[in-house]
């Protein structure tokens, strides 16, 4: 392929492509995320089947936050991945990765199959209430399986596990930006939300979450517990749609499921895969009224079909460790995640305290009666209710 002066722009992708298997009559930017230029190549002559396709192009720092390094090796961890899960899994499978058609290492460019123009992330379908409470339900229950199974392989696979366990930079950064932040978050009078005044956190409670802030860093750096997605959360989450007769969310069927942006993928906890994913479900519930039915049953869901897929191994040590991960995630992203209302966000950071402190210290029915009841076998705690389940789709 033809050298591109510059891939960050629909001009050099235009270029790099030209003459190529991959010659394309458009070049569309997509927007979501922030660690990567994509785009949407809608081909002159179909490539496998495909019509369109998805070109992701990296450099050695996260586009959408300059001052980051990441090393473009993220880039052979993500294609790794991809091509490893979507081999062990069957062709019809509900949820899904992306195919990879070419990776370009020199480049620093992959091209991977399109998830379809009809394609939302979950969290767009959750706050437009594109999807219904019932729809969400099946996604989350198949999620929860997917992620059980992806964590099972690991366990007993030594040579899936060791593929991944090198990805130090991925470790690093995971740990840093949750857990690295969380004292700062709660002191540092830096953001504007938790300012003026400044949230009042009790010395008790600092020292305790100064304490679990730090021994997850450490466990997070050296764990061989498992190999984890690593960013597991519903931006990385695309539905394809298919739209039935009556066009409101109750009538919208979903085809299929994939999961994107594997370059975080590595040797970690189970538990922060699980928590990560439930506190961005959590933090729409807090924020979007009008979404919390579909977002709670996706929760929900989410946490039966792990324990239905994973058995025993989702047990109390799993549990815990996720609650943990809702608090230090609402503390440590809510107030940087542009969610409105400053009332709102200062209340949100307070329950994310409560629950970094009840995961520490909390007895095991403290942890059964918490948002993870699911997860352990627990239904109807605090008001929840069994999720409205379609079993098919926890099949993965």
């Amino acid at each position: 392929m033809t050298d591109a002066n510059d891939l960050a722009t629909v001009a050099g992708v235009q270029a790099y492509v030209v003459n190529t298997l991959f010659d394309s009559a458009d070049v569309s930017p997509l927007s979501g995320g922030f660690g990567n230029y994509t785009y949407r190549l809608s081909f002159r002559e179909p490539v496998r089947g495909h019509t369109t396709a998805v070109l992701k192009y990296g450099k050695p720092y996260i586009p959408g936050w300059r001052t980051m390094a990441f090393s473009l090796e993220r880039q052979v961890y993500e294609v790794t991945a991809l091509r490893q899960i979507r081999e062990s899994l069957p062709s019809d499978a509900f949820v899904t990765v992306p195919e990879v058609l070419h990776f370009d290492e020199a480049a620093n460019v992959i091209i991977m199959s399109d998830c379809g123009a009809r394609s939302l992330s979950l969290k767009q379908a959750l706050v437009t209430n594109a999807l219904s409470p019932a729809a969400a339900g099946d996604v989350g229950c198949a999620l929860g399986g997917f992620l059980a199974r992806l964590h099972a392989r690991a366990r007993g696979d030594h040579g899936f596990t060791e593929l991944f366990a090198k990805n130090e930079e991925g470790k690093k950064l995971s740990a840093f930006i949750t857990y690295g932040r969380l004292v700062a978050t709660l002191t540092g009078g830096t953001l504007p939300a938790l300012a003026d005044p400044p949230l009042e956190v009790g010395q008790e409670a600092l020292e305790t979450i100064s304490a679990v802030a730090g021994e997850t860093e450490g466990a997070m750096l050296a764990t061989r517990e498992t190999v984890v997605m690593g960013d597991f959360w519903p931006g990385n989450v695309l539905v394809s749609l298919a739209e039935m007769p009556g066009g409101d969310a109750a009538s919208v069927e979903v085809e299929k499921v994939y999961v994107i942006d594997w370059e975080l993928v590595k040797t970690g906890l189970a538990g922060v895969d699980i928590g990560q994913f439930t506190a961005e479900l959590q933090l729409i519930c807090e924020f979007i009224p009008g979404s919390r039915d579909a977002a709670s049953n996706a929760r929900d869901a989410f946490l039966h079909g792990y324990k239905e897929a994973a058995g025993p191994a989702a047990d109390m040590g799993v549990a815990r460790r996720a609650l943990t991960h809702v608090g230090a995630h609402l503390v440590a992203w809510t107030p940087r995640a542009g969610w409105e209302g400053k009332e709102r966000v200062r209340e949100t950071v307070r329950k994310g305290v409560d629950l970094l402190v009840e995961g520490s210290r909390g007895t095991e029915d403290d942890v059964r009666r918490s948002l993870f009841g699911p997860l352990l076998g627990t239904l109807n705690v605090k008001g929840l209710t069994a999720p409205r389940l379609r079993t098919r789709s926890c099949q993965s």
